[in-house]
C-alpha cells in the first residue's frame, strides 16, 4: 500500500505506472475491453518491473494529479474471470483498495509474468455495436506511455527475451552408477561404490550443486571412502578382526582428492553433498558433455545384500527457473 502512494506522489505514466479516472466497466458497456488491451500490453512489456494501473486518479498534462476516488469498487473475482477467460496465458495480478486523501483509491499490482506473449484467446466485440474489436492472437504491448499493437518485431523481441527464462532442467540426465572402486587402495576390499554420472545434453555450459539422500537399510551400511579407510587402518592397529567396523558419525566436512564432500545423516538417509570449492558451484559441466562419477566413487556401500539401492538427487543452479531439480533413482547392485 505504501509503494502504491509513493507512486501516486512521485511518479508519472510509463511502461510501469497507468492511472485512471475510473473503474473499468464489465457487462454491456462500449469500454469493457479495455481493461483486455490495457492487461496485454503492460503484461508483455519486456521488463520485469512490476506494474500498476491506478483507478480513481486523473494524471493531467502538467503532470500533476486530480483524485477522483473509486465509489463501490468491482470486486477482483469479476475481473479475474474476464480476463482469464479472453487472454492467454493467464496474467498474474492482484486488485487493492486503498484510503488516499480521504478517497478510496483502487489499484491492480500486474507481477511475475515472464510467459509472454499474453494474447487474445478468441475474438472479442464490442457488446454495443456487435463489431468486431479484437480478434483471436491480437496482443498489445506497453511503449513508454503508448500502447502499441504487437508486431513481427515485438514478437522477435518477446522471444529473444524468454531465453533466459528458459527452464533448463531438461538438458540435464542423471545416471546411477555402481561398481567395485577403481583405487587400488579399494580394490582389496569386497566394497562397491554408488556415484551419478552427469550428462549436459544442450550446447550451453551449466553451473550445479548436487545433493543425494540414499535409503538406508539393514542390509548395507554406507559409509565415505576417506572414513572407511580410516576405519579400516584403525582396526588393523589395533589387530581387531578386519571385518569390524564401528558407527561413523558424519558431522564434519571432508575434502576428497578435490571435491568437497559434506556427508550427514539421519535415521532413514545418509545424505551425501556436493559442494563448491573455489567458484560459486560445484561443478561446471561444458555444452555436451559429461561428467563421471562426480562423487569420485567415495561413497563405499558394503555388507550389501540387496540388489536395489534407492535414492534421491537434487541438482541446484540458477538456471532452474522453478526451483531445484529433484529425481528419484535406484542403483542396481
Amino acid at each position: 500500500m505504501q509503494k502504491v502512494i509513493e507512486i501516486i506522489k512521485y511518479e508519472s505514466e510509463s511502461h510501469k505506472v497507468d492511472f485512471k479516472k475510473t473503474e473499468y466497466i464489465l457487462g454491456k458497456d462500449a469500454k469493457r475491453n479495455e481493461i483486455l488491451k490495457d492487461f496485454s500490453a503492460f503484461a508483455n512489456h519486456l521488463s520485469d518491473d512490476e506494474k500498476y494501473i491506478i483507478i480513481g486518479i486523473k494524471e493531467n498534462q502538467d503532470k500533476t494529479k486530480t483524485i477522483f476516488g473509486v465509489e463501490n469498487p468491482t470486486d477482483e473475482a469479476q475481473y479475474r474471470q474476464f480476463i482469464n477467460e479472453n487472454i492467454e496465458p493467464a496474467i498474474n495480478f492482484e486488485y487493492h483498495h486503498l484510503t488516499f486523501k480521504g478517497k478510496t483509491i483502487s489499484f491492480f499490482r500486474l507481477y511475475a509474468n515472464c510467459n509472454r506473449p499474453y494474447l487474445f484467446k478468441k475474438e472479442m466485440k464490442n457488446p454495443i455495436n456487435d463489431k468486431t474489436e479484437f480478434k483471436y492472437g491480437d496482443g498489445f504491448i506497453k511503449v513508454g506511455t503508448s500502447t502499441n499493437k504487437i508486431g513481427r518485431k515485438e514478437l522477435d523481441d518477446i522471444i529473444q527475451s524468454k531465453k533466459k527464462y528458459i527452464n533448463r532442467k531438461e538438458d540435464i540426465d542423471i545416471i546411477p552408477n555402481a561398481g567395485k572402486p577403481s583405487s587400488a587402495e579399494m580394490d582389496r576390499w569386497d566394497v562397491n561404490y554408488i556415484d551419478l554420472k552427469l550428462i549436459n545434453k544442450s550446447n550451453r555450459s551449466i553451473d550445479l550443486d548436487v545433493e543425494i539422500f540414499i535409503k538406508k537399510s539393514d542390509q548395507y551400511t554406507i559409509i565415505l571412502e576417506e572414513h572407511f579407510l580410516r576405519k579400516i587402518k584403525k582396526v588393523e592397529n589395533s589387530q581387531k578382526p578386519k571385518n569390524y567396523l564401528s558407527p561413523i558419525n558424519y558431522s564434519d566436512t571432508f575434502v576428497l582428492g578435490n571435491l568437497n564432500i559434506n556427508a550427514k545423516e539421519n535415521q532413514t538417509e545418509f545424505i551425501v553433498q556436493l559442494n563448491q570449492l573455489k567458484n560459486k558451484f560445484a561443478i561446471n559441466l561444458k555444452q555436451n558433455s559429461a561428467c563421471e562419477d562426480i562423487f569420485d566413487q567415495s561413497i563405499i556401500v558394503f555388507g550389501n545384500k540387496a540388489e536395489i539401492i534407492e535414492a534421491k538427487v537434487i541438482i541446484r543452479s540458477d538456471d532452474f527457473t522453478d526451483g531445484a531439480f529433484s529425481k528419484i533413482i535406484s542403483f542396481k547392485m
